[in-house]
């Protein structure tokens, strides 16, 4: 069966991405688009390059890609990449976006215009980390005539560029609905934070033809990859559960 995905943002939780990706595969289906936000945007083009999500799943369990990540001692931001890491290249082997396998649209915005601005051509590590650039723990990126940051922050759940392939659109989300939440100012703060965030992505979600996450998410956080292989485990067992079912 031929499929579209879509692949939200949600930093370490990526790693359901990747189980997802796998149960997919193993189950014979045909992905012939991807729309990616964030950290879907990585995976998915990654995986557009021919790497694998267990192949994926070892670079970011790697002790290199941690190396990749460095304090930035509040120049513009927390933390940088190091985009000459040559791990980067392994995760991303296609220099640009037109010479991957798979259709891939990554989502960014452009901090001057306040727009969504989304590339399925140019440079492909630029723009993966461009839409993964979430401020103010990582510093925009100058592209072309742009400033490119998180896609995520307007479109979680990119699904709009997947349509005109007339094709069903699978969408998986790292942030499942939460309703628990800290009866104090930091949590209202926090639970305010989430629902203005799925308002914005609950009309993509009932567009999707299979929508596909797990509240066991919300266990992890989105800052540590001690649990990434849990992760992917969760994704997988998840994606084999409701593909069954259908």
């Amino acid at each position: 069966m031929k499929i579209s995905i879509a692949l939200s943002g949600g930093a370490a939780r990526g790693a359901f991405h990747l189980g997802v990706l796998e149960a997919l595969d193993e189950k014979g289906f045909q992905i012939e688009a991807i729309s990616g936000s964030s950290i879907g945007s990585i995976v998915g083009a990654s995986y557009a390059c021919g790497i694998s999500p267990k192949e994926q799943l070892d670079f970011f369990c790697s002790k290199e890609f941690k190396k990749i990540i460095k304090f930035n001692y509040f120049k513009h931001s927390l933390l940088k990449i190091d985009e000459k890491n040559s791990i980067l290249k392994e995760i991303m082997p296609a220099k640009n976006l037109e010479d991957v396998k798979i259709k891939t649209y990554i989502t960014t915005i452009d901090l001057v215009s306040g727009k969504i601005v989304r590339f399925d051509k140019g440079d492909s590590i630029a723009l993966c980390l461009a839409s993964s650039a979430l401020m103010p723990l990582f510093k925009p990126i100058e592209y072309k005539n742009y400033k490119l940051a998180d896609g995520g922050i307007m479109d979680n759940l990119p699904i709009e560029p997947l349509k005109k392939h007339n094709l069903p659109i699978f969408g998986v989300d790292l942030h499942p609905n939460e309703s628990n939440y800290k009866d104090t100012m930091s949590g209202i703060l926090k639970r305010m934070i989430v629902l203005a965030w799925r308002a914005n992505v609950q009309k993509n979600i009932n567009e999707c033809d299979l929508y596909i996450t797990n509240q066991k998410l919300s266990n992890y956080s989105l800052f540590k990859f001690k649990y990434l292989e849990d992760m992917f485990d969760l994704g997988y067992e998840t994606t084999m559960l409701i593909t069954s079912k259908d």
